[in-house]
Order: structure tokens, then sequence, then C-alpha cells
């Protein structure tokens, strides 16, 4: 993550046996922080307000009826407040602390907000038990370590940060290559080929960069570039040869292809 430059993806999910809860306060006041340092200042009103547990654009997700975190637990607390904008801030924080806990149902309901967010909204599930969460969230979600300091590890950052750094190169230049050049872009990609985790999390940061251009420019390359990377994830999830998958995915990003 990259708080400081605005490369800030839009869910995250963060697993660890303890200190969950204090990493996404931190990382929540960071995010809103008015210095915009990449750690948030502890003194600033917005940092102040935090601590304080009254921040307007930070919000705590919890069950109201039982343990379990329900499908009008994610409507009411989520879906109803994402349809405005932050109060006072740059983003609305949704911190959900044993995200294991939400029902399918909130999951899936969860699931369509995650895919289709608001600019200003950024998701923070927190569990200690990855396994009961359903694939298609953790698909969606960047997911980091806790260690047991309750500091996100400093693999995931570099990881995160590579991955960030590719999408972002990808955005700037895929659409502008010859098909040589695409080809070639293609070289970026290899290392993640032994991990499907990770690249579906980077398909997932393009298609949610992509997106966000469609909606503020309609670009025809970027319409083009979430068919393709939706194409290219279901080509992955039926075990289709990784490097054939990406190439053909910036080769129609480039419009070579069809």
């Amino acid at each position: 993550m990259r708080v400081a430059t605005g490369r800030v993806g839009h869910a995250y999910l963060m697993e660890g046996r303890t200190g969950l809860l204090e990493a996404a306060n931190a990382f929540a006041k960071a995010l809103n922080c008015l210095n915009g340092g990449e750690v948030a200042c502890d003194t600033c009103i917005s940092c102040r307000v935090l601590d304080s547990g009254n921040h307007p654009d930070t919000f705590y997700v919890t069950a109201t009826k039982t343990i379990a975190i329900g499908v009008e637990d994610v409507r009411h607390q989520v879906v109803a407040e994402m349809a405005t904008r932050p109060f006072r801030y740059k983003y609305k924080v949704f911190i959900i602390d044993k995200a294991e806990t939400m029902t399918p149902a909130a999951q899936n309901a969860l699931l369509k907000t995650i895919e289709e967010p608001a600019p200003y909204g950024v998701f923070l599930l927190l569990t200690k038990e990855l396994e009961l969460m359903l694939e298609t969230v953790l698909s969606r979600c960047v997911i980091i370590k806790v260690n047991e300091n309750g500091q996100p590890g400093a693999l995931q950052r570099e990881t995160d940060e590579a991955h960030m750094a590719l999408a972002q190169e990808v955005i700037e230049n895929a659409h502008k290559l010859d098909i040589l050049g695409a080809l070639m872009l293609y070289k970026k990609f290899e290392p993640l080929k032994e991990s499907k985790e990770s690249a579906v999390a980077l398909l997932d940061m393009l298609y949610e960069r992509y997106g966000t251009l469609v909606r503020q420019t309609q670009a025809e390359y970027a319409f083009r570039a979430t068919r393709a990377i939706t194409q290219t994830k279901d080509l992955l999830s039926q075990n289709g040869n990784y490097q054939l998958a990406i190439e053909i995915m910036l080769l129609k990003i480039g419009a070579h292809i069809q």
C-alpha cells in the first residue's frame, strides 16, 4: 500500500493471531491523516479524533442480532454508508473485525460493494481464520499477514508495493505498446506464475484501477482492459496456461487482437 502517493487498494484482508484491530486502526489513521505521510502523524485533528473512537469516516462493522455478522448488518452498516461521500476526510474506512463470522450471505453482499466500490471506500477485513472466508471475497482482497506485534509483515508490504508498481506500469503503457512491447511486458508478470493468489490479487488491482478509468474517462482501452482482465481470471480459474492468458490480455488491451 502507498498511502502518501494515493496508491491505495479498496479491500485488504488482515490475517494474524493478535494485534489485528491495532494494525487496522493504524492503517485507517494513516489513510486520513492530514499530513499525508506513510505513517499517521498522531497529532492532526483526524488522528486525534480516531484515537478518541469518534472518527466520522471510520466505521466498525459489527453483528447486531447474533454473534455472526449478517446480511442486514452489511446492508445497513456498509452498503447504505457507501452511498454518501465522506463526511470530512478523504476515505470512508470500513473495519470488519472477526470477518470470518460473516454469514455467506453477508460476505456475498459485501462482495458486490468491493467489486464496484466508490473511489473513497476502503475495506479492512480482519480475521484469524482465513479458511472461513469465501474464495470470491479473498480473491478481491490484498492479503496482509500481521505479526505478533500487530505490524504488517515486511514481505507482504514489499509484495503489495510491487503489485502497485506493476499495475501502474500496465495502466500507463499497455494500450500504447506495439505487439512486441506487449509481449515483452509479460516478463514483469512472470514472477507471479507460481502463486495463483498473487496473480489474482494483481488482476483484481488492475480491474479496480481500469474500472475507475472507465467511470472517469470512458476510454475505449479501459473498457477493453476490464473485459480482458475478466476473461483472464476465468482462464486462470480453469487452470489455463498462465503465460498465454497474460499475453493475450496485454494484446487485447493494446487492441492487437479481439
